[in-house]
């Protein structure tokens, strides 16, 4: 194991802010690895999930920040709804049916004012959307393509919120480090189903994406945080 790049990344700078304005106490993090993000969170409580960490965990673990070796799903299964978490950052398997398996767990384990963060919703490229990892490098290697990243089929989360969580609303973070889309509760949205079909979205493809890209309501990371805090702060 080696230790992790204590670096700020994207995703720890993004909740770190979010943290200093809501004051969060609780975390979670699905999806962890080498802990570059995690361990750069300023929360009190942290507590990390991942099959397989690829850093030595015991030299972080305390009574404040846990280290769970295990599938998210698994993880669920035993955590109790409460306490409930502040915020979170869903970055574990990403395939359509695991990303909303997990968002739908972090929601009944989440407040009014948490907010969400998810990973990998806008794809490199044709070969990333592969849901199989080790096809989508195959295919790349074939056809000469230069290695990108995977990122499966997580984008078609985005679209499963806009149609059927009313609730929450979201913004797709562009141009400035990795995309992600950030998830918050909110009041009198008042959208409008897409598509209205589940099965439909778990079929949409890369081109359908661009297509339709406006759903992802892509804005700059500055815009995307301002209105998460706008509307989160007047719950």
């Amino acid at each position: 194991m080696t230790e992790p790049n204590r670096a700020t990344t994207n995703s720890s700078r993004r909740i770190n802010r979010l943290s200093r304005e809501f004051g969060f106490r609780r975390y979670l993090e699905i999806g962890v690895l080498h802990g570059n993000t995690f361990l750069d969170v300023e929360v009190a409580e942290r507590t990390a999930v991942d099959p397989g960490f690829a850093f030595d965990t015991d030299a972080y673990a305390n009574g404040t920040t846990r280290f769970c070796r295990q599938r998210s799903d698994d993880f669920f299964a035993a955590e109790p709804i409460l306490p409930a978490y502040d915020a979170a950052l869903i970055d574990g398997m990403h395939t359509f049916e695991q990303v909303v398996r997990d968002l739908s767990n972090v929601l009944i384990r989440t407040h009014h004012r948490s907010v969400i963060i998810l990973d990998d919703t806008v794809p490199d490229d044709l070969y990333s959307v592969i849901k199989d990892p080790k096809a989508s490098y195959e295919y790349r290697k074939k056809d000469g393509v230069p290695a990108r990243g995977w990122q499966g089929d997580v984008y078609k989360t985005v679209f499963y919120i806009h149609d059927f969580l009313p609730c929450l609303n979201y913004r797709t973070i562009m141009g400035r480090g990795n995309p992600q889309t950030l998830v918050w509760r909110a009041n009198g949205l008042n959208r409008s189903p897409r598509f209205g079909d589940l099965e439909r979205i778990s079929r949409l493809t890369y081109t359908e994406i661009h297509e339709h890209f406006a759903t992802m309501q892509p804005c700059s990371e500055d815009e995307a945080l301002a209105i998460c805090i706008a509307e989160v702060s007047a719950l």
